[in-house]
């Protein structure tokens, strides 16, 4: 009877320790998320130094066991909170790379694309931005990303691409943002009233073999693609389908392109009206 009982009590010694390990990991990951809600409640309201205290409290107390989604919360605020922008711009890139699959991975790319227009780094910027609409293609943030192009490329001097991105960001404008609303209307007057016509880029690239090859699939698929070759100024190759088409003939075209696992999106060139000719 002795080995036997042995065993029952091994078996009972087992199931107790699961249930502690089952128990306190919510507790554990409750205690996260109240120091994480403490220190972003704290940063909203302007008092930046409580809120790094508490996030200082759930390094020490909670990050071992924190699940990604909070890291990369905790990664944002410190972003958020940061005392400058290279050191903002770490804790962002640690989201964006770390975090890719967080809640927060968009919102970390908008402030990378934003701390680098604010440097000048327009290009940069533009990459960034084309990452979120590329990678989270549902994103709330969509059309604020579309904003920042339009004024990302308006500073390149790229006002075909600066007055696509701003009509884009129109169509795809949440309900009652009308903040938002305004800063693109704004963006979009800086196009005049020329006639315009469109095509749809459906990709960039830095390598002119991986544009062409894209070009050439969607060839095989039906499209007229094409690639508009990089520049000094601008060193990417965009792939695109269609030329010289009005908006509902390239927007047509985009719901074919997206229907076939796409993420494209209009791009307008002005043409004088017969008037201005």
């Amino acid at each position: 009877m002795g080995p036997r009982r042995d065993r029952a009590r091994l078996t009972i010694a087992i199931a107790v320790l699961l249930l502690g390990f089952a128990s306190s990991a919510p507790h554990v990951e409750a205690q996260g998320s109240s120091l994480l809600d403490r220190a972003e409640r704290l940063a909203d309201q302007g008092d930046a130094r409580a809120a790094r205290q508490a996030l200082a409290q759930w390094e020490t107390e909670a990050s071992s066991d924190a699940p990604l989604d909070e890291r990369a919360r905790a990664w944002f605020l410190a972003g958020r909170l940061a005392e400058d922008g290279a050191e903002a711009e770490l804790y962002y890139l640690r989201v964006v790379f770390d975090g890719s699959s967080s809640r927060y991975a968009d919102d970390a790319l908008l402030r990378l694309a934003q701390y680098k227009y604010a440097q000048a780094e327009y290009a940069k910027a533009i990459d960034y931005l084309g990452r979120l609409r590329r990678d989270y293609p549902t994103s709330e943030l969509a059309a604020e990303a579309l904003l920042w192009v339009a004024k990302a490329a308006g500073a390149l001097g790229d006002s075909e691409r600066a007055c696509a991105a701003a009509e884009q960001g129109l169509r795809e404008l949440p309900p009652s943002d009308s903040l938002l609303e305004r800063s693109l209307r704004d963006e979009r007057s800086r196009c005049g009233e020329s006639v315009r016509r469109y095509s749809v880029q459906v990709a960039a690239f830095q390598d002119v073999a991986a544009a062409q090859g894209l070009a050439r699939s969607l060839l095989n698929g039906g499209f007229d693609a094409w690639v508009l070759n990089a520049t000094e100024r601008d060193p990417l190759y965009r792939v695109r389908v269609g030329r010289g088409l009005i908006e509902a003939e390239a927007q047509a075209l985009a719901d074919r392109l997206v229907q076939a696992g796409h993420s494209p999106f209009l791009v307008s060139q002005a043409v004088p009206s017969p008037g201005e000719r």
